[in-house]
């Protein structure tokens, strides 16, 4: 035999919005405080590029996932998959002090996956990591040390994207 619990108006459900886009900066939960997203139609180059920009609380950091793809019609449209070609996918990492956007370093690995982008809606869910590798220097020119940057585990869900044709 089973029993029931007859609910009362101080039983609550909690729910929680989806994630609009976070990250792991080397190992620590990153979210930003603003996310914005272009697709935007290049008719000379006959390209596409997705561009996401996500910036934190302070304005100290902010991460950049760039996309570009080959395309031969205007629309609003973006490819399901996954893009890791240096060529087409191009993320940073950038610190920012007194307004000036400094890049963590080069690229040594990226990728971003395009896992679902509603075009009547210009909504965009995918997930994305990179790592940049930064060489310091002494005085001399010789290399001292490398700092890596690491962005994993990244994610963004029902981005609103704005489509603009050049």
């Amino acid at each position: 035999m089973q029993a029931c619990k007859k609910s009362d108006s101080s039983d609550s459900t909690t729910t929680t919005a989806p994630i609009l886009f976070n990250a792991y900066l080397n190992g620590i939960l990153w979210t930003p405080k603003t996310v914005s997203a272009t697709l935007t139609y290049n008719a000379t180059a006959k390209t596409k590029t997705f561009t996401c920009t996500a910036t934190d609380t302070l304005g100290a950091a902010k991460v950049v996932l760039n996309l570009t793809q080959p395309a031969a019609t205007v629309d609003s449209t973006l490819a399901i998959q996954t893009y890791s070609d240096t060529t087409y996918c191009k993320s940073q990492y950038y610190t920012i002090a007194n307004g000036l956007a400094t890049s963590a370093g080069p690229i040594k690995s990226d990728y971003v996956t395009i896992t679902a982008y509603d075009a009547v809606n210009k909504l965009a869910t995918g997930t994305f990591g990179f790592t940049q590798l930064k060489l310091n220097y002494d005085g001399s020119g010789n290399v001292t040390s490398i700092t890596s940057t690491s962005v994993a585990g990244g994610q963004f869900n029902n981005l609103p994207v704005t489509f603009i044709k050049k």
